[in-house]
Order: C-alpha cells, then structure tokens, then sequence
C-alpha cells in the first residue's frame, strides 16, 4: 500500500501523523493560555460599537449619578479588553507579540487538521460526539469535533491578526490576483482637484471606489470582527471566541491521560519500595 493510500485509509499508522500529533500536542499546551486570552477578550469586545453607541444615547439624555458611574466603568472595561485583545496590555511591542501568536495559532489549526483526518472510511465520525463511550474518549471526541467545527474561523481569526501588524506580504498576494489600487483615469491634476458640491454642502476630493483588491482587505477586517451581518454575526462570533475555552480544557484532560498520569504511575511504583523502606 503506498502512502498515499495508507494516508487516505488508515492514517493513525503513518509517521506523518504520528510526528504531527506530537507538534500539535505541545504547541497546543505551550499556546494553550495565549489563545484562550486572545480569543475570549475577543469576544468581550463583538460588541464594543454597540456599547459606545449605547452610553452615548444616556450621556446625551442626561444620566443620573449611578449611570454616569455606569458608563465610566464600561468605558474602561472595554478599553482594557480591547488592549488586551491588540496588544496583550504590552504596548506597541505587544502588537508584533500578538501578530506572531496569530501566525503560531494558524499553524496549530493547520496541524490540527492533518489530527483530525480520520480516514476516508471514518471521516463522517469525526464530526460529531458519540455517546454512550467512557470519558477519556468523550474527552477525544468534544476536543476533535469542536476543532473541526471552528477550524476555519480560528484560521482566519489568526492569519487576519497577523495581517493587521504585518500587512504587506498580504497586500502583495492580493495585489498580484486583484489590484487593490484603481487606474488613474484622470490627470494628476484632475484627480486631486476640489470637486464642485450643492450648496451648504462641504467641498473634497472625490473618492475613488473601491477595486476587488481594496474590497478584499477591507473583508480582512470585517471578518476578523464580525462587522458584516449585524448582530446575529456578531452573536455568532461571541460564541466562537469561547470555543477555544473548550479546545484548551479538553486538550490539558488528554495530556493529563496521556501523558502525566502514566508518568505519575510510573513514579509512584518506582518510588514505592523506597518509600516503604
């Protein structure tokens, strides 16, 4: 059976696999508190437009002293969420922190997904949580359907981060399918001369609209917060930004199965007679 077939049937017995399982494994645990801060400050500030919207309707319809207090502490909650979500509270050097943890984060997805593969005959199974199995494999089965579930979303959550500190390698892939900047048209001097308006109304340039390239890195933007569907979007993406929580909770009970508590047995027995003694 070549590889390839062995990959496609009964991938658990390759070496590719078994060497991915263990990468997985530990960046997983080594990330594993990272991405949970990310991704849950994440979801504390969905809907951070709307909160401002809405303590700027009290501040404007004269609050009282306990909203005032109110609005000040949502301010600051939302601020420090925030900070938290962009630079780790780090500062500007956060920023570059957290851009290589949304790479690193994207690479955990992709890794997970070549662990998840359960073969052409079993691939169904890996979507759903069986019942009526012990736990340990309960545990298995919550940690790879989630995965699968919000691979694509924790993807794009991380290569969209890494974009918004280091755009230019991604302006340059977009640029080369779909130029972001639109032809000129016009003279220089006719494209940045005032443009006549009604009257009352304030005089500027014109606008050039938007080409397939600009639409696509606005999209970069809109997709990463959930700016695009309204609120059951933004409801939506609330709820992704908690699984994480899950991934990481089931993914420290299997190394706790698989790793410690076999090494912990092992001690206990090699420690028992001296112990005794």
């Amino acid at each position: 059976m070549s590889f390839a077939e062995n990959w496609l049937r009964r991938p658990q017995s390759t070496w590719i696999r078994k060497a991915v399982f263990q990468v997985h494994l530990w960046a997983g645990i080594c990330l594993g508190l990272y991405i949970v801060v990310v991704c849950a400050s994440g979801s504390a500030v969905v809907f951070r437009s709307d909160l401002y919207d809405l303590f700027e309707s009290w501040t404007n319809a004269g609050p009282t002293g306990f909203q005032r207090q109110l609005i000040g502490v949502g301010y600051k909650a939302m601020k420090w969420f925030g900070d938290l979500h962009g630079s780790l509270l780090m500062g500007p050097n956060g920023f570059i922190v957290n851009a290589i943890g949304g790479f690193l984060l994207s690479a955990l997805c992709l890794t997970g997904l070549v662990v998840w593969w359960p073969g052409i005959a079993n691939w169904r199974r890996g979507l759903s949580i069986r019942r009526g199995v012990g736990w340990k494999r309960l545990v298995f089965d919550l940690h790879s359907a989630t995965g699968i579930w919000t691979f694509a979303i924790l993807l794009m959550w991380g290569l969209t981060g890494g974009y918004f500190v280091f755009p230019q390698p991604f302006r340059a892939v977009v640029n080369y399918y779909a130029p972001i900047n639109p032809p000129r048209t016009l003279s220089s001097a006719q494209a940045n001369a005032p443009q006549a308006s009604p009257p009352g109304q304030r005089t500027g340039r014109r606008r050039r609209p938007l080409t397939r390239g600009g639409k696509i890195l606005q999209g970069f933007s809109a997709a990463h917060y959930g700016t695009f569907g309204g609120w059951p979007v933004k409801t939506l993406w609330f709820l992704l930004g908690l699984a994480p929580l899950v991934l990481v909770a089931t993914s420290l009970l299997m190394w706790w199965n698989r790793v410690l508590h076999p090494a912990w047995r092992r001690w206990r027995r090699a420690a028992a007679p001296a112990l005794t003694a």
